[in-house]
């Protein structure tokens, strides 16, 4: 069934061999807790984790970071997918949340987290209902959360969060992530794939080398914000309490130091790496390392600029996206499901596999298992 063809976006009905092929990627991965990522609002996230915990047998864990699963969507007017536990799965969220969605469940104890809408609290999902899940505001409580939904049980924890909460995603809680894509993400086909393409180079960007991280490791767990490598290794660390706003006396310091690797301990934003790229020499060569890819602040066309100064990112820990999803729904009219398929998964490649989990379609990539039965396999 096409997207926004029949039915709101509420009513869609995953198709299960194809999700069944997701969870065996993301099963065989060995990650025990998963984040699932939505690009846009109605990129379809969760309708994917809705899927996941419907379709396959594990004993599911879910929270969120901030709130998820509203009954309308707030841009479009739209009804929403909720999010429907199935009977048993461990459910992290807020006394709010449970009360605003009226669902009832058997709460197993409560955290020491506060949130604007009450603690967060465990509870075991009944035989029925929809919940609104909204989770804890921090990535060090997230963690907490994930870790006592593992020791109640949870086989696999599933968190659901959005690029603007791209922290759900962090190695600090997650051991892995999905990239939900829909055809929302823009404005027209062409920029709605550039855009996919673009966000899965950030999250897949590369591990710095051993030897930097020997560099860098010092300086991991203090209160400097940016330290400066010469061709020798020598260490410099910049007096800065901040880089946010910092980037022309960051860039001036690379220059004054002779630079070859800069750390940056904290976010990116773009602001900084505006400033610091105007004043750097065109071609300037030089290694820019951050913690990971969830510290970027800033769009994926902006990241995508910064190796074309000659700058090469890298960070300490990569990410692992174990999967891109996609959704044709738009409005005011889908894509047809194949032709917007298609068009993601030839923008993805052979960097990790492709599914629509509602209409029955898959990409894996060159030498993975076979798609599932009924899967496109262009």
């Amino acid at each position: 069934m096409t997207r926004g063809a029949r039915g709101s976006a509420a009513e869609q009905r995953a198709d299960a061999a194809t999700v069944d092929a997701l969870f065996d990627i993301i099963a065989g991965s060995g990650c025990r807790s998963l984040a699932v990522i939505g690009l846009v609002k109605n990129a379809g996230k969760t309708t994917v984790v809705n899927a996941l915990m419907a379709n396959c047998r594990h004993l599911f864990g879910l929270t969120s970071l901030g709130l998820d699963g509203e009954r309308t969507d707030h841009l479009t007017g739209l009804a929403k997918p909720r999010i429907a536990p199935p009977a048993g799965t461990l459910v992290a969220t807020t006394q709010g949340s449970l009360d605003r969605s009226r669902y009832a469940m058997e709460v197993l104890e409560e955290l020491p987290y506060h949130t604007p809408l009450g603690r967060v609290v465990i509870g075991r999902a009944g035989s029925g209902g929809q919940v609104e899940v909204s989770g804890p505001t921090t990535l060090a409580e997230l963690g907490g959360t994930v870790a006592r939904l593992q020791a109640l049980g949870a086989e696999q924890v599933l968190i659901d969060g959005a690029i603007n909460r791209l922290g759900s995603a962090s190695p600090r809680v997650s051991d892995g992530l999905v990239m939900a894509t829909g055809g929302m993400v823009g404005e027209s086909l062409d920029e709605a794939v550039e855009t996919t393409s673009a966000t899965l180079d950030t999250l897949l960007l590369p591990a710095t080398s051993a030897e930097t991280r020997a560099l860098v490791a010092p300086f991991l767990e203090g209160r400097i914000r940016a330290v400066s490598f010469d061709e020798r290794g020598t260490a410099t660390p910049l007096e800065l309490p901040t880089v946010v706003g910092e980037g022309v006396a960051v860039a001036r310091e690379v220059e004054r130091l002779g630079t070859r690797t800069l750390f940056v301990g904290g976010a990116l934003t773009q602001e900084f790496v505006d400033d610091f790229t105007r004043v750097l020499p065109p071609l300037r060569k030089l290694r820019l390392v951050v913690r990971d890819a969830t510290v970027l602040v800033l769009p994926a066309a902006a990241v995508s600029r910064i190796p074309r100064r000659g700058i090469a990112l890298e960070v300490l820990t990569p990410l692992r996206v174990l999967a891109v999803t996609a959704n044709p729904f738009r409005v005011p009219q889908p894509y047809h499901p194949k032709l917007f398929f298609n068009a993601v998964a030839d923008a993805v490649g052979d960097r990790v596999p492709v599914f629509d989990v509602v209409n029955g379609l898959a990409r894996l990539p060159e030498g993975s298992p076979a798609s599932p039965a009924g899967a496109d396999s262009p």
